[in-house]
């Protein structure tokens, strides 16, 4: 099937992906009759076409339209004798197949795939086939803690990166604009400043890592970010610990745009407050999922 203008996006970046699945498909000759020879994953060479190359009709005789029923005699092949060293490794293939009365059948080939050797289909081994592998972060539980919120979350991970476009950035794309920081207008904006050189922002932090009962917070991004990837404790402790890190930065770049797309602003005290009040609420919110967890938890905040 090829992709027409009247296809979805989605339906469009799914026919993209066939030549991905035929790797993990195998067809189980019955028939024959739905199998095209040169393109379907019936032989463990999969599609033809690409095993022999384009070259492949020519010098097999095989049309290019050729299903596996329309070379079988009902006792043997109808295939003229082997061209290349390709055409031979198909024949001799082909030399241990007898087409039946049944029903071609398609089958899940996962071999391959990460620890696999089972024909189970299992989602995260294709999630994780496809996608480009790279090692393990040490920051991965501080952005992505469980019971997180997912908007913090999400932000958190950006400025990880150092994908969000504080004016650094933008002064490097090009754009000319006031480097000056948005929440205290001392020093040039960059991550690194904002978190947790800005007098503004520290003045939050502080308060939240005393009473979580972190070490002396640093002004250093990397080293933060360090503490909070490496914190000791009790779970529930270094589930606070990283969502409290995670609003800060969240409330934090919020104001900062307000400041500069809505002219609003707020004090340190009352995004301190608001802060607060998130970490509680989402607190709270567990409480049906896990009640001993969701009190331990606001025990720990409150006390």
């Amino acid at each position: 099937m090829k992709e027409k203008q009247t296809h979805t996006w989605l339906f469009k970046k799914l026919l993209r992906l066939r030549r991905e699945a035929t790797q993990w498909l195998q067809i189980k000759p019955g028939d024959g009759s739905s199998i095209r020879f040169w393109y379907s994953p019936w032989s463990p060479f999969g599609p033809l076409i690409k095993f022999v190359g384009a070259n492949a009709p020519r010098l097999s005789g095989i049309p290019l339209s050729a299903t596996l029923a329309s070379i079988w005699t009902g006792s043997s092949w109808t295939i003229a004798p082997a061209r290349s060293v390709a055409l031979e490794q198909i024949q001799i293939h082909m030399s241990t197949i007898t087409l039946t009365d049944f029903t071609d059948l398609p089958t899940w080939n996962s071999k391959g795939i990460g620890n696999s050797n089972n024909n189970k289909f299992v989602i995260s081994q294709i999630y994780d086939s496809l996608r480009e592998s790279r090692p393990k972060v040490r920051w991965n539980k501080s952005v992505w803690c469980s019971k997180g919120i997912p908007k913090h979350k999400i932000l958190s991970w950006l400025f990880v990166l150092n994908s969000c476009p504080t004016l650094d950035r933008l002064l490097s794309w090009g754009l000319h604009t006031d480097a000056s920081c948005l929440l205290c207008n001392n020093y040039p904006e960059s991550r690194n400043y904002i978190f947790f050189y800005c007098g503004f922002t520290f003045s939050i932090w502080v308060p939240l890592s005393s009473k979580l009962q972190l070490s002396l917070p640093s002004h250093s991004w990397d080293d933060t970010l360090n503490a909070i990837s490496t914190i000791s404790g009790s779970t529930q402790h270094q589930f606070l610990a990283r969502i409290a890190w995670q609003a800060v930065i969240y409330e934090t770049w919020r104001e900062r745009n307000h400041r500069l797309h809505r002219g609003s602003f707020r004090s340190p005290d009352i995004l301190l407050s608001l802060i607060e009040r998130t970490i509680t609420n989402r607190i709270s919110s567990l409480r049906e999922e896990n009640p001993e967890e969701s009190s331990i938890c606001m025990q720990l905040w409150l006390s």
